[in-house]
């Protein structure tokens, strides 16, 4: 009856295993493709990027070394037909630095845009046999497929994919930035600076737009689920990887086990040596788990992304305000010089010895004007540049969520792929064992 049943619950995971896995990848593919489809023409249809290789270099004189890491990009042109000319190939070193620095220009060359964001500089949500060491092999090639990813993503995004600056990063040796590169402490220094006027502008305005306010709450919400998700998974990855290599110990006893034993010793060996297959494979599926946890970190700094987004649309609020306050002020004082007309005015000034002429006051009423008129110009000026960052902005926003619930879905189901197929290959190989013992005499 046992024995029955067992191969029940065999033939069923196999028929899981077979039909739902297969499924799923499909169903998931499909609905990724149909949402990613881009039917702008970006220089993604154009040129072919990829970052093949990473190496690391030292620099410093030999008392004070220092290791970093440069990423050959390789672009190949598909066609010419694009605004700039591309080259037919191209091969270029970069550092991660110099694509923060790409990046920190696209952002401040394009406020309304959600800049892709790049993949982390120091390991974070390491399980406790992986290495957190920047320039740990491992850690490199994961972080050069990210960055090779953030290539992409803007070389497909509709309004970045134009920028002259980014064909210059991609396919020029020379000097490719009006910064400079090594120039690292102005950048921060910029950066720092942006963080501390974007916290100071949010406690300024006098009424926050409700979408943004929404966005913020949501990029917020988004970091703290994923950040809770990716340190939920390092807890259960670091168990599993516990558990599957403490497997190995029942080879250890059933290799030295079958030594003793004449004729129990084949099936005491097979036995042994499918436990130890079974702990070996923990380590291949822990570096697939570590791409999918990738891809979530990807959506993790996102949100830092929307952050940034959010804080660039208050700025621009808050200059909307400024100019509003300005022109209230001035019709304010127009309205006080129009009024210094009357009786305690007039005594008032002769008092004092300040009395105007009738023609001083109309003069300072015409120069009072004026002011009201250009302030009306910048009112309408930054009214404009706000309604068109706030369209701009909430078309980005529609983008990122078309872009995210495919990749999420993707990376989420992939995850429990990964699972599915683990917990089978605990399945097949304590059937194989079960079978290597039901051969012993």
């Amino acid at each position: 009856m046992q024995s029955a049943s067992s191969n029940i619950v065999a033939n069923n995971w196999e028929e899981v295993d077979s039909k739902e896995i297969t499924n799923l990848v499909s169903e998931t593919n499909g609905r990724k493709e149909n949402a990613l489809r881009v039917k702008e023409d970006v220089l993604l249809h154009h040129l072919d990027i990829s970052i093949v290789e990473a190496e690391k270099r030292i620099n410093g004189p030999l008392t004070l070394k220092e290791y970093y890491s440069v990423y050959l990009i390789e672009t190949k042109a598909n066609d010419k037909n694009w605004r700039g000319g591309l080259s037919p190939t191209g091969s270029v070193w970069r550092r991660y630095s110099e694509f923060e620095l790409l990046r920190f220009q696209l952002e401040n060359k394009y406020p309304e845009v959600i800049i892709p964001p790049l993949p982390e500089k120091k390991a974070s949500f390491t399980r406790q046999n992986q290495s957190s060491d920047n320039i740990d092999p491992v850690f490199v090639d994961r972080r050069r497929v990210g960055l090779e990813n953030f290539l992409l993503r803007v070389a497909s995004h509709p309004v970045l994919c134009h920028d002259q600056v980014l064909l210059k990063f991609l396919q020029s040796d020379r000097e490719w930035s009006d910064l400079d590169v090594n120039a690292d402490g102005g950048k921060y220094v910029q950066q720092a600076e942006f963080k501390l006027k974007s916290i100071s502008t949010a406690l300024r305005l006098k009424k926050p737009d409700e979408n943004i306010e929404e966005i913020r709450h949501y990029s917020s919400e988004l970091q703290s689920s994923l950040g809770n998700l990716l340190r939920l998974r390092v807890r259960l990855a670091d168990r599993l990887f516990a558990i599957h290599k403490l497997h190995a110990n029942y080879g250890r006893v059933f290799s030295e086990w079958s030594a003793l034993e004449k004729t129990m010793g084949d099936g005491l060996q097979k036995a042994g040596h499918y436990m130890d297959c079974y702990a070996a494979a923990i380590d291949s599926h822990m570096e697939e788990e570590d791409i999918v946890a990738d891809q979530l970190k990807e959506y993790l700094y996102f949100g830092q992304a929307l952050q940034g987004l959010c804080s660039r649309h208050q700025m621009a609020q808050l200059e909307v305000e400024k100019a509003e306050s300005h022109l209230t002020m001035q019709q304010y004082n127009k309205s006080r010089a129009v009024g210094q007309d009357g009786y305690l005015t007039k005594l008032w000034g002769k008092w004092t010895g300040t009395t105007e002429t009738p023609d001083d006051r109309q003069a300072k009423i015409e120069t009072i004007e004026r002011n009201i008129d250009e302030a009306q110009v910048l009112v309408q000026t930054a009214s404009t540049q706000l309604s068109q960052f706030s369209k701009q902005a909430a078309n980005e926003v529609d983008r990122f969520h078309q872009h995210k619930n495919a990749n999420l879905q993707e990376s989420l189901a992939n995850y429990v792929i990964l699972q599915m197929k683990l917990s089978k290959l605990g399945l097949q190989t304590w059937k194989h064992v079960k079978e290597a013992l039901d051969e012993l005499p």
